[in-house]
């Protein structure tokens, strides 16, 4: 990453860089002027300090008074005790305005995030994309608490400084002009590799991130394939190159800093040059000439801090430039009504392709899903039936065609009431790290526990609920790792009878239970959702079986309705349903013919999932 003199291209940072960071410091306007006067004050103070050692040694000591040494005393010990009370308070007020200013800008980042439309997942990793919120966001924080606080006390004490500098002197002041553009020109020259380097060591953190939670998210399938080893060697090339680039951009941060010092003493020398002379010559005292040596090394601190602060500026502009991708991200594209209308589902000559596909998941699909009616998809993998659920809540919506509600395209309609009237429950649930009663509550969370009971009773889990250590206050772990297939199902089932929706899609929800279970639930569902609740039931299951008392039934094939009727209907058509329920209960190719294959499992289970499966 350390680039040769000659490629370099010096450059500043561009006014659109620059007022991106203004935009965020702006509602603090008014507390960064407060704490850059504060600290302003301190640096006001700092510079007076050297007038205390050119006192002493041009007035006070030659005076041989004792009055004079317990006046001077008293003054000098009062003035450091103001000016340390000083520096605590700026000190203590600036980094707790940079922790409320990265607090602030973490939570926008993670609220765009999660409004972010599905394909945004599809494109870049999960664990990339919560780096951007937690360590990209982080690495901000040195760079707003320098630049918008103690870096305006520096510019300032470089301003006082070198005004005194010019009132005891204005000849040996001269010296600086040939120092500071120096310091300057360094500091400019290294700016673009710096800047380039930290924004792909953020990057590089990015990956790092993402290869870790990819591969702790799955482990049980790392451990299954013994593939500890393939991880290993995944993570530790991400992370060899993190090493790399950080040890190539300190190799230019290193050559900054070495020749920003060496300027920097060189001017003390050629200062101690010129003002030894000059006192040699009787047109400068002893206590000038130390006053001003001293002065000159306060200049250079604050003159080089501001230097050394581009290391942090680059730094923190990468990681800022990975953030405003994030919060200038388009969220979901929102509607206006925000009242669902009654009425039947019907989808209209929808087209659908996923990003990168070559064929189509759904090719002029047209369906209507009557009110308070059960509907059934059925198909072989990859007809579309997953699919046709996921536009049913806004998860993409068509290429082509248009899906409505009562007569109202979704598209109309606001996000939040649309999802709130829809209730998903996938073949592969996804529970959350807490409490039993917490995941059936998620629904719904102000519900009371009667609600929350009843809802699990329905779903035929209150039994195995029973039976935990601690019941309904039971930990799940992580993904609901602590629980069986069959138990996380029914939990995934009673939190969508908790929500109580007008819309119920059930995406194959029973396929992993067994018979028993399975009817039970299923009767329970015919009860709670009859005809007359008013509720719309889409339901895709693998085994035909429990599809047979649905008002409809929908055949899909290659993103297209080739059948439609009741379950008596299509077997006394005869066509593609009757050749799938011959095929499944003679108890061979079902596999092929219906959706109980791994790959059908993993489309089905992908509803709820960021990353589209292509297929379906």
């Amino acid at each position: 990453m350390s680039t040769s003199p000659s490629t370099r291209v010096p450059d500043a940072n561009s006014p659109s860089e620059l007022a991106r960071l203004w935009r965020l410091l702006r509602p603090y306007r008014w507390r960064i002027a407060g704490l850059a006067a504060l600290i302003s004050g301190t640096a006001a103070l700092s510079a007076a300090s050297p007038q205390f050692v050119r006192y002493a040694l041009d007035t006070v000591i030659p005076s041989g008074e004792p009055r004079l040494f317990g006046l001077f005393a008293a003054v000098f010990a009062g003035f450091y005790v103001v000016q340390g009370l000083m520096q605590y308070a700026g000190m203590y007020q600036s980094y707790a305005f940079t922790q409320f200013v990265v607090s602030d800008i973490r939570m926008q980042a993670y609220r765009r995030l999660l409004r972010l439309p599905a394909s945004h997942y599809a494109e870049e990793r999960s664990g990339s994309l919560t780096s951007r919120v937690v360590n990209d966001v982080n690495a901000l924080e040195g760079m707003i608490q320098a630049g918008a606080t103690r870096l305006a006390g520096q510019l300032f004490s470089i301003v006082v400084i070198a005004g005194i500098l010019l009132w005891m002197n204005w000849r040996l002041a001269l010296v600086n002009l040939v120092v500071m553009p120096l310091v300057a020109a360094i500091t400019r020259y290294y700016q673009v590799p710096l800047r380039k380097a930290a924004r792909e060591i953020r990057k590089r953190v990015g990956e790092m991130n993402a290869v870790s939670t990819e591969a702790v998210g799955n482990i049980q399938v790392v451990k299954s394939f013994v593939a500890e080893p393939q991880e290993e060697a995944r993570f530790a090339r991400e992370n060899d190159a993190y090493v790399e680039m950080n040890l190539d951009r300190r190799k230019d941060v290193g050559y900054m800093e070495g020749f920003i010092t060496l300027t920097a003493q060189l001017g003390i020398g050629a200062l101690l040059v010129v003002g030894g002379w000059m006192a040699v010559q009787g047109t400068l005292s002893i206590g000038e000439l130390t006053a001003f040596v001293l002065y000159q090394r306060q200049l250079q601190r604050p003159v080089i801090s501001v230097m050394f602060f581009n290391n942090q500026l680059q730094a923190g502009m990468a990681a800022l430039d990975r953030v405003s991708e994030l919060l200038d991200a388009e969220p979901e594209e929102e509607g206006e009504l925000a009242r669902v209308p009654a009425g039947d589902l019907v989808f209209e000559r929808v087209t659908f392709s996923y990003p990168g596909a070559e064929a189509r998941a759904l090719d002029g699909l047209d369906l209507v899903l009557r009110e308070g009616r059960t509907a059934a998809l059925v198909g072989s993998s990859g007809s579309g039936k997953t699919t046709a659920t996921r536009l049913i809540g806004r998860f993409h919506d068509p290429d082509e065609g248009r899906v409505t509600l009562g007569g109202v395209d979704v598209r109309e309609l606001r996000l939040a009431a649309l999802r709130t009237a829809v209730a998903l429950v996938p073949q592969e649930p996804t529970l959350f790290s807490g409490t039993v009663a917490e995941n059936i509550g998620y629904a719904d969370p102000g519900a009371p526990r009667e609600r929350i009971e009843r809802a699990a009773r329905l779903a035929n889990a209150e039994e195995f609920i029973d039976r935990l250590p601690q019941g309904y206050e039971t930990a799940v772990g992580e993904r609901g790792v602590k629980l069986s297939g069959g138990q996380k199902q029914r939990i995934a089932i009673a939190r969508a009878i908790l929500k109580d929706a007008r819309i119920l899609v059930l995406d194959e929800a029973t396929s992993s239970l067994d018979s028993e279970s399975e009817a039970v639930i299923q009767d329970a569902l015919d009860g709670l959702f009859s005809r007359n609740s008013g509720l719309t039931s889409l339901v895709i299951a693998h085994r035909l079986s429990t599809i047979e008392t649905a008002d409809v039934i929908h055949v899909l094939e290659q993103g297209r309705r080739v059948e439609s009727g009741t379950h008596a209907e299509l077997m006394a058509r005869g066509g593609r349903y009757a050749t799938l329920w011959d095929l499944q209960h003679q108890g061979d190719g079902a596999a092929t013919a219906t959706d109980s294959s791994p790959a059908a499992a993993q489309d089905a289970a992908s509803v709820t999932s960021p990353t589209p499966a292509v297929g379906d």
